[in-house]
């Protein structure tokens, strides 16, 4: 019963790991037991002091008692306020793993708080100095540091009754508090400096307007110490504007005043512990339910308040003060008592601002004092995505670069191609023109010579052998003939296209014993010489290969005028075959008829079915025709 009426008061709270620069996070959640052991208000002291003793006996501290062992530095933290006053508790987290860090020798933290919101030096002292004197009866603690003036002002009265061998190291308390702390040859303090005038100022040069600034700030009695300095402070800006201190109102009822603020207004909140109707207040609560009511902006005090809704300022850095106050404390434990006695206290920081509270309020940031540090600034699209950007960038120009490089290699290609095509266009424009000119030779030359000789053999009959010579030149006159024409018919050039075929038919006709039908409509009479070589020469392939592969009883050509064009088709009836396998295989003629018509622009489609006969149909383009 006596434990559980000693943890609703001050609580005290050990560290008895040790800590060297393994100590984890800075903020990380101190490693070790917490017990509270406060006076309780109401109780007696012999029923605070049996509650203290019990305690203290009842608990074994295991981790503290091999601290004791091991010969490691002791370090007694006394905390004006407990954890939930948020600059405190900051600091005292910062304060805790920078000194871990600096010092060598691993360290034991025990840390103890005050409850200042709550403590009545005239009934609690005795019973917690009880506490800390049985505490650390056998063994002192090698350095004693007060955060915050009330513990400061706690030590320094009780200090020759706890440890007055001990060096003491005074951190965070305002310099203004510092009266009344004598400090001895072994001590050191870093103090803070809050300039309340510079808050003001910064209001006003942000929201020049102002009329009415109100102050919210809680009744515990050092915050009625601090409404004290705010009201001289303000005496300086009478007639400029209103300062309205809210200490004496519940936390609800400074909600429902600064939700009724009018325009030109301001809020600015230093600290609150204990609000007008004396109910303790967490500092970070209690700003979100100013924040979420005001209707005017909210200014504070404390680097720890920006970014949680403040606009910001001036305001006192508490890592950065304790930081600086590890480094004095580890100097300390060192052995070098120059660093404490010569340490400066610790001033407002740079001025810093929410960017979402001046967006919120609209105030410009020209209205900042230079040198102004602006965070929570959402990046810009570059910041966000820039790596992205970058990327699509990289890839969008290799993309560009391969495209590029396959429209060169088009490029190349289509004009070899090109190449290649006049080429193979003056090849067969070569050959054509050498077959006519054979045939032309085979014509007007050796075929009348060999039709001399012939009437010559003719009459030499009576002659021995005359006959049969007779006979063989006749045949060789008619041979020549076949081949004369097979290389280039002179009925193409003297009568035509039509006529051409036609004759072709007739000879294929007439030597092969196949029914072979010729339909020839609508060709121009001005037919392009290229064009009729062309068909002529594909009808030709056509009809040899029936003769020599399709046993076709019938075969069809036709050659009529289409789609601004001349089509010719041959049809056969014989045995087909498989087309997949002639174009797996190279063949000559195929590839032939192919770039005939290819050259000229047109198309050629081969159909066959193995026993369904063949069709081939060639169609070239004209630029007009001509019945």
């Amino acid at each position: 019963m006596i434990l559980s009426i000693a943890r609703q008061s001050i609580c005290w709270r050990l560290r008895g790991r040790p800590v060297g620069t393994a100590e984890p996070a800075p903020f990380a959640p101190p490693v070790g037991t917490r017990l509270c052991m406060p006076i309780f208000h109401g109780l007696s002291l012999r029923i605070a002091r049996s509650a203290l003793a019990v305690a203290c006996i009842g608990l074994a501290w295991p981790s503290a008692a091999k601290a004791e062992a091991n010969g490691v530095k002791r370090v007694l933290i006394i905390n004006s306020f407990s954890g939930e006053n948020a600059p405190f508790d900051i600091f005292g987290a910062q304060f805790r793993a920078d000194l871990a860090q600096l010092v060598t020798p691993p360290i034991a933290f025990y840390e103890t708080t005050l409850d200042g919101a709550r403590f009545d030096p005239a009934h609690d002292t005795t019973a917690f100095v009880s506490f800390l004197r049985e505490r650390f009866a056998k063994r002192p603690p090698e350095l004693v540091v007060p955060i915050g003036p009330l513990a400061a002002q706690f030590y320094a009265r009780n200090r020759e009754r706890l440890f007055p061998e001990v060096p003491m190291l005074v951190a965070a308390a305002e310099q203004r508090m510092m009266s009344g702390i004598a400090l001895g040859p072994k001590d050191g303090s870093l103090s803070l400096s809050l300039d309340i005038r510079q808050v003001f100022d910064n209001i006003l040069q942000l929201l020049p307007e102002t009329q009415r600034i109100v102050v919210v700030v809680g009744d515990a009695p050092i915050e009625r110490y601090w409404v004290q300095v705010i009201q001289q402070v303000a005496a300086a800006y009478a007639g400029r504007v209103t300062i309205e201190l809210m200490d004496k109102l519940s936390l609800a009822e400074v909600e429902k005043r600064v939700a009724a603020l009018p325009a030109n207004s301001a809020v600015l909140f230093p600290q609150m512990y204990v609000d007008g109707a004396g109910a303790s207040q967490q500092q970070d609560h209690t700003l979100s339910r100013l924040h979420s009511a005001s209707r005017a902006p909210v200014f504070g005090h404390f680097a720890s308040q920006l970014g949680k809704g403040i606009v910001g300022g001036p305001l006192m850095p508490e890592r950065i003060a304790a930081t600086r106050v590890a480094q004095v404390a580890s100097a300390m434990l060192n052995g070098d008592l120059g660093a404490a006695r010569n340490a400066q206290p610790v001033t407002l920081a740079a001025p810093a601002y929410d960017w979402r509270e001046l967006q919120r309020w609209r105030i410009a940031e020209s209205r900042l004092p230079p040198g102004s540090q602006v965070r929570f600034r959402p990046p810009t699209l570059w910041q966000q995505y820039r790596w992205l950007v970058i990327a699509g960038l990289a890839a969008l120009l290799l993309q560009s670069a391969l495209l590029g490089g396959l429209l060169l290699q088009r490029a190349r290609r289509r004009r070899a191609e090109s190449e290649a095509q006049s080429l193979s266009g003056r090849i067969l424009t070569a050959h054509e023109d050498e077959r006519r000119r054979l045939a032309r030779e085979l014509h007007d030359d050796i075929t009348p010579r060999l039709a001399r000789l012939a009437i010559d053999a003719v009459r030499l009959a009576p002659a021995a052998g005359a006959a049969s010579m007779q006979a063989e030149l006749a045949s060789l006159s008619k041979d020549v003939h076949g081949f004369s024409y097979r290389l280039h018919p002179t009925v193409l050039d003297d009568l035509g296209l039509a006529d051409a075929l036609r004759a072709e038919c007739e000879r294929i006709a007439s030597g092969q014993q196949i029914d072979v039908g010729l339909e020839a409509r609508g060709v121009p009479e001005n037919l392009p010489r290229e064009v009729a070589v062309c068909l002529y020469r594909i009808a030709q392939e056509a009809l040899r290969n029936i003769v020599r592969h399709a046993r076709a009883r019938t075969v069809r050509v036709a050659l009529l005028p289409k789609d601004q064009g001349l089509q010719l088709s041959v049809v056969d009836d014989g045995n087909g075959f498989d087309t997949d396998a002639l174009f797996a295989k190279p063949s000559l003629g195929h590839a032939s008829m192919r770039e005939r018509v290819r050259l000229l622009g047109g198309r050629l489609q081969l159909r066959s079915v193995p026993g369904q006969g063949c069709s081939v149909v060639a169609w070239v383009p004209l630029a007009e025709v001509k019945s």
